[in-house]
């Protein structure tokens, strides 16, 4: 017989698969019974069903098991009111005492990362980032973009060489494992793809021990062509979150609220822009904070949890792009803003306290782009590469990178960014 999930059940016969969540063997043995979509009360009398029953006593915790049987509604049954009374037990796999529980140290569950993601909100989690990631793909075909696949080694560093991989010897040669697909995302645009998008892999060697680092992370990449100013990249920005975050929540608002006891987040409103320099008057006016002098030209994390705070208190937003950063602060291919060449059209976009964006408008133009790379002491042979795309004609054009697994991590309000991925890598994690 065909396998029917559990959320699909109805009252006659019936064949589900899954493990085995929980036992009570009294009387009557009592099985729950989970798949991806939900749980199942099976009810196995020992005097009607005793080779059920035999087959049933050889059960463990978390073995994983095909039923067959009759589905039956009963209002005094949990877990839907729907319980079956089984045919037949076919026995997958028969689990061994479980290393870790659901209080166990995350150190150790992380060891566990398969044991530990059977947990129906866990899971939940990921059919989120799944639809997040639907929802994002929804936008850029609705509104005309191209998908594009960098490739993960490369011989150029997108940031001049610093935190990258290096492989030791890729065919005699030196490459590295991309920090993000920037270079040739920039790229697709003399190509004349005028706007793009990657959701992909990349990677960062960033000894970084905090709860929003990670060496390995998934991203939404995009860039777009004849753009006037790094407003009009916060414009698309804008447009794409709302269309997530407000699709995730029609979609799935009811079961969020059953794990986290909480209506989804609604993004209605416009995102204030905020200058740099004046977060700088408000976090000291309004908050007694100054950033610490060593990292001004950006914003150090007491900063952005304050200025997140004070943007919520008076425009009720969850979210700020805080804009116009110093050029010292910036990568070299960030545009200079013609009024002050001290700062750039770049930003970077909060969510409740956290970076999760980084996006500007390029510099275009060839030879102010190889001045920019001299004055950020990286020598233009070693960027000639990436240089030659700006040779042969170049549009103005700008974009960003959005980090899924900070977003998430938001949403869900959870301590850090391990909780929202598969298998998290870090400087001391690298398995399973």
């Amino acid at each position: 017989m065909k396998r029917t999930y559990v959320k699909d059940l109805t009252e006659g016969a019936c064949t589900i698969k899954g493990y085995v969540e929980a036992i009570r063997d009294k009387k009557i043995m009592f099985l729950i019974i989970r798949d991806v979509t939900g749980a199942v009360q099976v009810t196995i009398e020992k005097d009607k069903c005793p080779e059920v029953y035999a087959e049933a006593k050889k059960l463990t915790l978390h073995s994983f098991v095909s039923i067959e049987g009759e589905c039956v509604f009963s209002t005094y049954v949990r877990n839907g009111g729907k319980e079956i009374y089984p045919t037949a037990i076919k026995i997958m796999s028969i689990a061994e005492p479980l290393p870790i529980q659901s209080d166990s140290a995350q150190d150790l569950r992380m060891d566990y990362r398969w044991i530990d993601l059977r947990d129906e909100k866990k899971a939940f989690m990921f059919k989120i980032q799944t639809a997040f990631e639907r929802y994002a793909i929804d936008f850029f075909n609705k509104n005309g973009f191209i998908e594009i696949h960098t490739p993960k080694i490369t011989a150029l560093s997108s940031e001049g060489g610093s935190e990258v991989f290096e492989i030791k010897n890729y065919f005699g040669q030196k490459a590295y494992l991309t920090q993000s697909p920037q270079l040739y995302k920039q790229m697709s645009m003399m190509a004349g793809f005028d706007k793009t998008f990657e959701i992909g892999e990349y990677f960062r060697a960033n000894p970084s021990f905090t709860s929003r680092h990670d060496t390995e992370f998934t991203g939404i990449d995009v860039e777009v062509s004849f753009i006037e100013s790094h407003h009009d990249v916060m414009d698309i920005e804008e447009a794409l979150l709302k269309h997530i975050i407000n699709g995730v929540k029609s979609e799935f608002n009811e079961e969020y609220k059953k794990y986290f006891g909480r209506d989804m987040i609604q993004l209605d409103n416009e995102i204030p822009r905020i200058p740099l320099l004046e977060v700088y008057d408000i976090l000291k006016k309004e908050k007694n904070y100054e950033v610490p002098r060593a990292l001004k030209g950006d914003l150090d994390p007491d900063g952005e949890k304050l200025i997140c705070e004070y943007v919520k208190e008076k425009y009720n937003s969850e979210f700020v792009f805080i804009i116009d950063f110093p050029a010292k602060a910036r990568a070299f291919y960030s545009m200079k803003k013609e009024d002050d060449a001290t700062l750039t059209k770049t930003y970077d976009l909060l969510y409740k306290g956290i970076e999760i964006t980084s996006g500007a408008q390029r510099e275009h133009r060839y030879d102010v782009l190889r001045q920019n790379i001299i004055e950020n002491g990286i020598d233009p042979e070693n960027m000639k590469e990436y240089l030659e795309f700006f040779r042969y004609g170049a549009p103005t054009h700008g974009g960003f990178g959005l980090g899924i697994t900070r977003t998430l991590v938001k949403l869900f309000d959870l301590p850090s960014v391990k909780d929202v991925t598969f298998l998290f890598r870090g400087p001391s994690r690298l398995t399973p």
